[in-house]
């Protein structure tokens, strides 16, 4: 089978760690020909030295870094371009865009991934708090990219079960076009031996407690809810020493007051090799997020022996199950005081330690993962959905992915 590996489009957070765990893992599987698209992230995180013959890399470097919103238009618009003139070189069997949405529809069945948690989970409390122009623009983005779904991409993958039965129902898509295939942890954290040890935290001062939040700067992750929760526990426990660890830069928690910044450290963005040794650097995995698929920050948690905190919301309970202490992620007394139980009860860590490595059974592997990838792209190159284009054909004409 011959594949394009659409990338191209990928610049952060978990879809970037997903993006770079599948690329690598395409390398055990050496019965197919890989053509990759990457972005320059990508191409910062990977040595394509190491890949065999059967991979070739294509480049989208110069399409990237423009603030000028008309130049990112057409950026946007030139990638699409040379998109389409690769397929025609190429010829590939299938391509599978390992994130959408993509405004691009392949001569070839296209396979993509999903993971815009706005689109589903439109009864989150984050579009109580946000401006209403600002819900506005996601529920207007929103409908544009059901367009571009429906009509683009031939096969879906959702993370969890919960989303594919919600796109299901908001979008009458075809049962038999969406398949779940669970995230996980990076398979780098089986090899302590290619951990990198760049980010260092400063030494730990006496009875430190270290909350570790490796995501990006997007406004549903709530990172602003941290000022008050520190006020919180300044006022509950005056003795507690508490570290929150962002991988943000300082100037995207503009809240943060004076006398709160000594217990924030700030390591801005970091790569996939460096967050194994990170995490091995604090105590607890803190996520106030208020809308996500599926986070990988919590199996990484789990496989490195961390307590989660996290919020009270559907999609961290579809994964974590009893391995998380939950909280209001919008009341930041309660937050407060879940970690004051947690810094105060070792028995409960040592619970939701030994909860989470059985829960860590359910996700597989991140080889197990690219194995799955590769069978839907294999369907996808069935005849019937070749003539039958799109998520939602008619019903008479599509009977065949079981």
């Amino acid at each position: 089978m011959k594949l394009i590996i659409n990338a191209s489009n990928i610049h952060i957070g978990g879809q970037l760690q997903v993006a770079i765990s599948f690329i690598s893992e395409l390398i055990h599987f050496p019965e197919h020909e890989y053509h990759v698209f990457y972005s320059v992230e990508i191409e910062q995180q990977i040595s394509k030295d190491r890949f065999p013959s059967n991979f070739s890399f294509y480049s989208f470097l110069a399409y990237s870094g423009y603030s000028d919103r008309i130049m990112q238009k057409w950026m946007s618009f030139k990638r699409l371009r040379r998109m389409q003139m690769l397929e025609r070189v190429i010829h590939p069997d299938v391509v599978f865009s390992v994130f959408g949405p993509v405004f691009w529809r392949p001569v070839a069945p296209h396979v993509s991934g999903f993971a815009i948690p706005s689109f589903v989970y439109s009864d989150s409390p984050y579009f109580d708090v946000i401006p209403a122009f600002e819900k506005l623009k996601r529920r207007i983005m929103n409908e544009v990219r059901s367009r571009f779904f429906m009509r683009h991409i031939d096969i879906l993958v959702v993370e969890t079960e919960e989303v594919r039965q919600r796109l299901i129902k908001q979008l009458i898509i075809n049962p038999k076009r969406i398949f779940q295939v669970s995230n996980t942890f990076s398979d780098i954290y089986n090899h302590p031996e290619r951990w990198s040890d760049r980010v260092k935290l400063p030494p730990r001062v006496s009875d430190e407690i270290r909350l570790v939040t490796i995501a990006p700067n997007h406004r549903f992750k709530n990172f602003s809810v941290i000022n008050e929760v520190i006020n919180q526990l300044r006022m509950k426990r005056p003795n507690l020493r508490i570290k929150f660890i962002l991988t943000i830069h300082r100037m995207h928690l503009r809240n943060l007051g004076t006398a709160n910044r000594s217990y924030v450290h700030f390591t801005r963005k970091i790569k996939v090799e460096e967050c194994p040794y990170l995490y091995s650097q604090c105590d607890f995995m803190f996520l106030p997020s208020l809308l996500d698929c599926f986070s990988a920050s919590y199996p990484e948690a789990m496989k490195m022996g961390l307590p989660i905190l996290t919020s009270d919301m559907s999609f961290a309970k579809n994964v974590c199950g009893e391995s998380a202490h939950y909280f209001d992620p919008l009341n930041p007394g309660d937050i407060a005081e879940k970690i004051i139980q947690l810094a105060e009860n070792p028995l409960l860590c040592a619970r939701l330690i030994a909860k989470g490595r059985e829960q860590l059974k359910k996700f597989g592997s991140a080889n197990d993962r690219a194995a799955q990838y590769l069978q839907i792209a294999e369907m996808a190159t069935n005849k019937q959905v070749s003539e039958n284009r799109g998520l939602n054909p008619l019903e008479a004409k599509v009977s065949v992915l079981t």
